[in-house]
């Protein structure tokens, strides 16, 4: 028995009885952080390891599968003519719209000038 600061018997057996307890529990955490890094972290790993690379495989899978799909799939050249059609008006609508708005700007910088030269 460790030396005891108290003088009363009972409370000195309490007190090996805690000191024995803590010392159990100090060597059961031990043993719990030694068995968590040596075998459950490591599984966990493998665990999230396997998932991520089925998930890949998977997605992998879909993808090609959708590649596939795709390079059977053409457009009638009905569709494609539309589609092509509208491409080219939106172009031209935006050219036009260009050219309009950089005139309206010129003219106002024009108006602005001409404001500048009056005599006041």
């Amino acid at each position: 028995m460790s030396h005891s600061p108290f003088h009363d018997r009972r409370a000195s057996n309490l007190y090996s009885k805690v000191s024995d307890d803590i010392a159990d529990l100090r060597h059961d955490i031990g043993r719990l952080l030694s068995h968590t890094t040596h075998r459950t972290l490591p599984q966990g790993a493998r665990e999230l390891t396997d998932a991520a690379r089925n998930s890949l495989a998977a997605g992998g899978a879909y993808a090609t599968s959708q590649l596939r799909s795709l390079r059977g799939y053409q457009p009638d050249r009905c569709t494609t003519g539309w589609v092509g059609g509208a491409l080219l008006i939106g172009l031209l609508a935006a050219g036009v719209y260009a050219v309009l708005q950089h005139r309206e700007e010129d003219r106002l910088a024009d108006r602005e000038d001409e404001d500048d030269d009056i005599p006041v």
